[in-house]
């Protein structure tokens, strides 16, 4: 049994005060969780639409959470800022964000939980992680979380309407030829491999996708480039440049022919940089991360300085 006293100064449905902080559970199972008596408010059964006010007890039932709950683990985590509403990270190559399939442990997420304040024996967090975009398991760099659902809707928003900026760095097979340029093809599941993407017709499924980049340097038969997304389709960055020729060094999915059975754990992309409005007071909130030194190993070395954040002034930017 895991115990929660409510501290909330206003009468919350039960459902909504379980989504907010019983955080090892998804939300998507809190419903369900409920629906099966999982939960009790002073010894009583909860039901979805139960009010619960300051001072109340919500338990657990710890028989309930097996079949759904996410383990916290204490992993490292590299904090770049953070505050009341917002989290920013880095994550390194070959972590999962998110839970995925046989991957249960040892994803960002559950790095989270334990950063909660979840733990084996207490269910409860003081805020749910929400991580507020894509970062591919091989990649590494920035990651924006938000510890609140109205956070979370108010950064998807900007980043939707490119008012968030987000960049990265990728170390590219051959010499790119152009100085900056933008790919805006259209992208799809690869019809020769589900979990690849490619360039497909927006007629055949494909969907919306644009890049651009602009090239740093070039080293040997290497390139460094930075590049903003204007969309953020899954493996946009990957399948984008595979498709003008030049795939990120270390990435064999996209390299000529390959498949599942080939993802790497680690490629040479990195998002080295963050910028967003704070949803509360609305400054810029700009977050570094310099790339790591597998990228150092590569053909060139110029890096952004140690990973570094700082907060403008409201209005600034």
């Amino acid at each position: 049994m895991s115990v929660e006293t409510v501290i909330s100064s206003v009468p919350v449905r039960l459902v909504d005060y379980a989504k907010a902080h019983l955080v090892v559970v998804p939300i998507h199972e809190v419903g369900g969780l409920i629906a099966r008596g999982g939960l009790s408010i002073d010894g009583r059964t909860g039901r979805i639409a139960d009010l619960v006010c300051a001072g109340d007890v919500v338990s657990v039932d710890a028989a309930a959470l097996v079949s759904c709950a996410l383990r916290p683990q204490p992993l490292p985590l590299v904090i770049r800022y953070e505050d009341d509403d917002l989290l920013v990270c880095d994550k390194p190559a070959g972590m999962h964000v998110h839970p995925l399939g046989p991957h249960r442990s040892d994803t960002l997420l559950n790095a989270l939980l334990w950063h909660c304040g979840a733990r084996a024996d207490h269910a409860w967090g003081r805020w749910r992680p929400r991580p507020l975009h894509r970062l591919d398991r091989a990649a590494s760099g920035l990651i924006a979380i938000a510890k609140h659902a109205a956070v979370h809707d108010h950064v998807r928003r900007q980043l939707a309407d490119h008012a968030a900026e987000r960049r990265y760095r990728a170390v590219v097979h051959g010499r790119v030829a152009a100085e900056a340029a933008t790919i805006a093809s259209p992208l799809g599941r690869d019809p020769t491999c589900d979990y690849r993407r490619a360039v497909v017709a927006v007629e055949q499924g494909g969907q919306r996708a644009v890049t651009h980049y602009t090239r740093i340097e070039h080293a040997g038969d290497h390139t460094l480039l930075e590049l903003v997304l204007e969309t953020g389709r899954t493996h946009q960055i990957r399948a984008h440049l595979a498709s003008i020729g030049h795939p990120i060094v270390g990435d064999t999915l996209y390299a000529a022919g390959g498949d599942r059975r080939d993802a790497a754990s680690a490629i040479a992309l990195h998002a080295v940089e963050l910028r967003l409005r704070h949803p509360r007071h609305d400054a810029i909130i700009a977050c570094l991360s310099p790339p790591p030194a597998s990228f150092i190993d590569r053909p060139t070395s110029r890096v952004l300085r140690a990973g570094e954040s700082h907060v403008d002034e409201p209005g600034a930017g």
